[in-house]
């Protein structure tokens, strides 16, 4: 019962798919069917053409013509319909992982990015992958497999009874324990060791994903072989662990050929004498003893699919662990209208990360109204980031609420807030692809005007366009066809571009010479006129063009003003700017 609760969220997704498991498990089962009629059917054929054969009148009565055909016909048919149950099975299982991999997505994207900030995104991406690929074994493997060998139960005890009913339920009998006893015992002997498997596997993935991502430090430190020998460890558990599974995969082709045998010699001693007795025809021996051979062809991958059950059983709960993850942030589906200014005023906030933690915020306010330009400057650590967390919901306050204008922002929907703010944060992702696909994903339908107004706002357009391949050119993974300067410069392309009411830059000019960094600020300003604009920076920037400058530590504004009267009137504000100098 465990298992099935484990496994029935992800049979449910199947739902979609049952006209297709439909066709690709009947045509398994027509094959299975052909296999048995094949073999019978020549069975009997060669027996009738021997005794046929011991007169010579009986060899010119003899029909060769409709046995040969059925024979023809039977391996046409086996041959087709296996053709048919590959293709139809397998690219049901591969839309069942589409399906899988599109609602595993959809699961965790409330969950980004605080709740997944608790796993490496080598982990994440192994369960994305790697144990999505293993439930394939639901379909393919167990339940399509499955119900086509009960089928040949059905239809081998109907086609032996009607020669002897003790024959038939001595053939069944062992063929259900085949396709029963032995895949169970198979799945209760491996189910540890298919879930280690599973676990060491994406251990090794993870750390395997880690090393290409940090290889530079690794050479740069000298840490490369410590690197190595752990992952040979991990890959050497691995390997132990694929032994035993082959061990008991040969065990489990064992007991299937044995029960096999063993079926055949039961038939043949209850045959013998049932011919003895006149009670069956000798010529219908063969092609009852080939008849159950051939039947034990659908025990053989259930014996190996149950004993991966234990690997898919904790593909399942690996997933499974990060879907119930309760989201910390939930948007109101309501729209209540885009709110009628665009202050933003946190109101008695308090925070905290963790309830063992203590608080970022206890009592927090603060107000930026609206069309007016805020720098927040503090020590690392005050809460300068965490703030921004909280006005784009990654979090929200355990206690207080933040508005923009006169609307909550938990009367927001997702697609409202999005749509009123951008961000800048300080490590703004880069895209594997091309400069105008990093763009475009701020505004999907920007045209080649609004791009250049964007990088020429930023001071990106002349390295552009001398670029031989311009916007298209590609940027490499996390942008490192590019420099940290460029690099940054578009990210700040993207606020131009999506051009929302409220902007949040969280250290926009980090990477960028004095220069840049002042013609960059200049243009930005002049581009986000009659727009809310909060500045998170530890730079000293051009605080004269600045409406109102916060000092914050440890979770409250002790000093708020411009830039001339701070400088003037408070000493830590004084400091903090020499600082930046």
């Amino acid at each position: 019962m465990k298992l099935f609760r484990t496994l029935f969220p992800f049979i449910r997704r199947f739902r979609p798919h049952l006209y297709r498991m439909f066709l690709g498990t009947l045509s398994g089962a027509i094959a299975l069917a052909a296999a048995v009629g094949l073999l019978s059917l020549s069975g009997w054929f060669l027996s009738a053409a021997a005794f046929a054969g011991l007169t010579s009148a009986t060899a010119q009565t003899f029909n060769f013509f409709y046995p040969s055909v059925g024979v023809r016909l039977f391996a046409f048919t086996r041959i087709i319909s296996r053709y048919g149950e590959r293709i139809i099975a397998h690219d049901t299982t591969f839309r069942i992982l589409k399906t899988l991999r599109v609602w595993f997505y959809e699961s965790i994207e409330p969950l980004a990015p605080a709740c997944l900030s608790r796993y490496q995104s080598g982990e994440i991406l192994n369960r994305l992958v790697s144990d999505i690929d293993a439930l394939d074994n639901l379909y393919i493997r167990i339940l399509s497999p499955a119900v086509s060998a009960f089928l040949i139960v059905i239809f081998l005890g109907i086609f032996l009874s009607m020669f002897d009913a003790v024959l038939s339920a001595a053939a069944c009998g062992i063929l259900i324990i085949a396709i029963v006893v032995v895949p169970w015992a198979a799945s209760v002997s491996s189910m540890g060791i298919g879930q280690n498997l599973a676990k060491i596997s994406g251990i090794l993935r993870t750390h395997i994903i880690e090393g290409i991502q940090g290889l530079t430090d690794l050479i740069v430190f000298g840490a490369m072989k410590k690197h190595l020998e752990r992952l040979s460890s991990y890959h050497r558990q691995m390997i132990s662990l694929q032994r035993q599974m082959s061990h008991f995969r040969g065990l489990s082709n064992a007991s299937i050929s044995l029960l096999s045998g063993s079926a055949v010699w039961i038939l043949l001693f209850i045959g013998v004498s049932l011919v003895d007795s006149g009670k069956l025809p000798g010529v219908f021996l063969a092609c009852l003893v080939l008849a159950v051979w051939a039947a034990f062809e659908a025990a053989v991958p259930l014996a190996h699919a149950f004993q991966h059950l234990g690997r898919t059983r904790e593909a399942a709960e690996r997933i499974h662990e990060i879907i119930s993850i309760p989201p910390a942030v939930l948007f109101t589906e309501k729209s209540k209208g885009d709110p009628e200014t665009y202050d933003i005023d946190f109101q008695n906030i308090r925070f905290h990360y963790h309830p063992e933690d203590p608080p970022v915020f206890d009592g927090f306010n603060f107000k930026i109204s609206h069309g007016r330009r805020t720098a927040l400057v503090g020590e690392t650590g005050c809460g300068k980031s965490t703030l921004v967390h909280l006005l784009t919901r990654t979090w929200d306050p355990t206690r207080g609420r933040i508005c923009i204008g006169d609307l909550d922002l938990k009367d927001l929907t997702q697609d409202e807030l999005r749509k009123s703010i951008t961000v800048i944060s300080q490590q703004a992702h880069i895209f594997n692809g091309t400069l105008a696909d990093n763009l475009k994903i701020a505004r999907l339908d920007a045209g080649k005007s609004d791009i250049l107004h964007a990088l020429e706002t930023v001071r990106l357009a002349d390295f552009v366009y001398s670029l031989p391949q311009g916007l298209n050119t590609w940027v490499g993974e996390s942008g490192h066809c590019l420099s940290g300067g460029q690099a940054r410069r578009l990210a700040l392309a993207r606020a131009v571009l999506h051009d929302a009411p409220v902007w949040v830059l969280d250290e926009p000019t980090e990477g960028l010479d004095k220069i840049t960094e002042m013609e960059v600020m200049q243009s930005l300003m002049e581009c986000a006129k009659n727009r809310t604009v909060l500045i998170i920076t530890h730079r000293l920037l051009d605080f004269q063009k600045i409406d109102q400058v916060a000092l914050m530590d440890k979770g409250r504004i002790i000093a708020s003003g411009s830039h001339h009267d701070l400088i003037q009137a408070n000493n830590r504000y004084l400091k903090l700017v020499s600082k930046m100098v």
